[in-house]
């Protein structure tokens, strides 16, 4: 029994010395969260972060130029009607990545790092499994699927042949995705930037070649995006197998901790209800696109979307870089600093927004011709729509990141509501209504008219949130979070 008691008392003293360890290894990749100027966080974590998200965009971006200059503008639409599948898909990876990203914040700042380990590795496994059961869904039933999301007898051959090799490679991006918000926690976002424009120029070598000079077509696209994506995933994964991260894992750490998981789920929620109400949304745009249009006015969609997407993507990477600033001071109850990255984050977004805002609008013809052929007589189709789609643009920005701000502090219902309510309650109704009246011109309006309803709500909804902690501080001094 003295032996016995001897060799649990060491394998105890064990386990503190490595939670010292683990704990001084934080100090320094996380500290400075709680304590460097916010302009600096700023930019140590939002600029790689932007970068990586422009990055992202290219895969698809890139796809779409290719495939509209070599392959052709039907198979341009075939695309565009496979992106909201694959926005499905990306919203149950963004489930698990971002919950577990949030919370692993939290955790750092609660200098749990036993717990940040845990809560990756629940990450992980539990991403693995939902993107499985997805994709395996999705592929027994894709051709059903695409006509439910708009596709037409002249693109369902292009939009599945593309979907087929996407899905055979998405679990790379999920895992990717996953583990880029995992190193950014870290402290590391310039490996997270690093992975993704690796990938990015691979996609974009590998397009060229696989469609411009071995004519592969849309199949060409799928595989370059698949490869890119597998490079990037092992980039990330070296990390930690080098052991350059300050995490060390257990086996169980891998299998799904109840607590945990419902955590990583309901502070993720709110992407996966924001992604795939843009999927849906997107399939009843598509559908009235099609209706007051034609495979034209999808076209047109499909260069539009991806324009928007480049420009939407710094301000989702700001966001990304705001994240584990304002979860580490959440965990750490330093709310002036929650609400002064919020505060400065926003004023960056506004501005960038409004730049963006004025060029698309002022040369409209220049940015629609990188994917359209200017000799198309889809380029002025194309131009009217986006003109009128991205007319609330400048203040966009209120509602994404007031919807981020809300998960990095673990507010998971305020989160989900206003994740649903611009893409999904607001767009889908009107987008149903408004072209009864106003025709084509109508589909176009609906996006800056729910835009405009959710931008209002989002910023009454974060004042009313501000003035009610700064309330709670002055009566009590304690944390006391208003739930919406």
């Amino acid at each position: 029994m003295t032996i016995r008691k001897k060799r649990e008392d060491r394998i105890i003293q064990d386990e503190n010395n490595q939670n010292v360890n683990q704990s001084n290894q934080e100090s320094q990749t996380t500290k400075g969260l709680g304590t460097k100027s916010i302009n600096k966080l700023l930019l140590q974590f939002s600029v790689p972060a932007v970068i990586a998200m422009i990055v992202n965009a290219i895969y698809n971006i890139v796809d779409r130029i290719f495939v509209g200059k070599y392959v052709g503008e039907t198979a341009l639409a075939g695309l565009t009607i496979s992106f909201p599948i694959m926005m499905c898909i990306f919203a149950f990876a963004g489930l698990v990545g971002v919950g577990g990203s949030a919370l692993m914040s939290i955790r750092f700042g609660e200098k749990d790092i036993r717990g940040v380990s845990h809560v990756l590795g629940n990450m992980m496994s539990l991403g693995t499994i939902i993107t499985g059961i997805t994709l395996i869904t999705i592929f027994f039933n894709l051709n059903d699927l695409l006509v439910i999301f708009g596709a037409t007898p002249e693109i369902i051959a292009s939009a599945s042949s593309y979907m087929k090799i996407i899905l055979a490679g998405f679990i790379f991006q999920m895992l990717a995705f996953s583990l880029s918000g995992a190193v950014r926690t870290e402290g590391q976002p310039i490996l997270s930037m690093i992975s993704m424009m690796i990938s990015a120029v691979t996609n974009i070598i590998l397009d060229y070649i696989f469609i411009a000079i071995f004519n592969w077509g849309v199949e060409g696209a799928a595989y370059a995006t698949i490869a890119g994506q597998l490079l990037g995933l092992l980039i990330l994964l070296s990390f930690y197998f080098r052991g350059k991260s300050s995490l060390r894992f257990k086996l169980k750490d891998f299998l799904p901790d109840g607590k945990v998981v419902i955590a990583i789920l309901s502070i993720g929620f709110a992407s996966l209800i924001t992604t795939l109400g843009t999927s849906i949304a997107m399939t009843f745009l598509n559908r009235s696109l099609s209706k007051y249009g034609g495979v034209a006015a999808i076209t047109s969609m499909g260069a539009i979307n991806s324009l928007y997407t480049l420009f939407i993507m710094p301000i989702m990477g700001l966001q990304q870089g705001m994240q584990p600033i304002i979860g580490y001071n959440h965990g750490a109850n330093l709310r002036k600093r929650v609400y002064e990255t919020l505060k400065k984050g926003l004023i960056v977004a506004i501005t960038f927004s409004t730049i963006v805002f004025l060029a698309l609008e002022i040369f409209p013809e220049l940015f629609i011709s990188m994917f359209l052929d200017p000799s198309s007589a889809t380029i002025d189709g194309a131009v009217k729509g986006l003109r009128i789609l991205i007319i609330m643009l400048p203040l966009l920005s209120i509602n994404l990141l007031g919807v981020g701000f809300f998960q990095s502090i673990a507010r998971g219902t305020a989160s989900i509501a206003l994740g649903l309510l611009r893409q999904l309650i607001l767009l889908v109704p009107i987008v149903m209504i408004l072209p009864k009246f106003t025709g084509l011109t109508g589909v176009w309006a609906a996006t800056p008219v729910a835009d405009g309803i959710a931008i209002i709500v989002t910023a009454i909804v974060l004042i009313i949130n501000y003035k009610n902690e700064k309330s709670n501080d002055n009566d009590t001094g304690e944390k006391v979070v208003m739930e919406v």
